[in-house]
């Protein structure tokens, strides 16, 4: 059926008037990078269906999972908690003159593969440019500026999976990026596209 309302007009009406012309976000909130489209919402009773679901689920800690499996224990990066899957984590950069940066990324899998990419950018200097974090890191070595970094996990969410409507995953990572405003990660990062959509799609798979 036809919508009734002029809500594409008043959605954009919208947009207009909280990011102007001048304003920090306008770049990436604007009629030329935000679209507008239609789909069919899910019923009332299949939304009460998800919640009670996600209500009634033993949200505990499965103490059959391996929750890390490092060998020196008291080195863990995520505090015994390296293997948390589904996780969006923030990276704490502290230097020895005082100064502070963080970083929000998202693993899919769990912690510790990721922590082992971001590893392995910090040691080879091909890989300088691959994050945010990265290039952070490689501009403090070249200053000879001795840091360190604190991993901690800000949420544990769902990432896409086949017939949903959104990533969990990626959306709370975008979210916490928004309200972090001195986190280093670029704002662009906050329209990308959802990375873990592409294997359900049958022409990538």
């Amino acid at each position: 059926t036809n919508v009734k309302t002029e809500l594409g007009r008043r959605f954009f009406s919208i947009l207009d008037r909280h990011f102007p012309v001048g304003h920090r976000l306008h770049k990436i909130f604007n009629r030329n990078t935000v679209k507008l489209s239609y789909s069919c919402m899910p019923s009332m009773g299949r939304i009460i269906k998800n919640h009670n679901k996600s209500v009634l689920e033993d949200k505990g800690v499965d103490e059959s999972v391996r929750q890390c499996n490092c060998r020196d224990k008291p080195n863990c990066p995520l505090q015994g908690q390296c293997l948390t899957p589904s996780s969006v984590y923030q990276a704490d950069v502290l230097t020895d003159d005082g100064e502070s940066y963080s970083y929000i990324g998202l693993a899919e899998g769990d912690f510790k593969t990721r922590w082992r990419n971001h590893t392995k950018t910090f040691r080879a200097e091909k890989y300088r440019n691959e994050t945010e974090l990265s290039k952070l890191v490689w501009d403090l070595k070249d200053k000879k500026i001795e840091h360190k970094i604190a991993w901690k996990t800000l949420a544990k969410c769902k990432s896409y999976r086949a017939g949903s409507k959104f990533c969990n995953l990626c959306l709370t990572e975008k979210l916490l990026i928004l309200k972090n405003k001195s986190c280093i990660n670029k704002r662009t990062e906050i329209v990308s596209k959802c990375r873990h959509k592409r294997k359900f799609i049958l022409k990538y798979s």
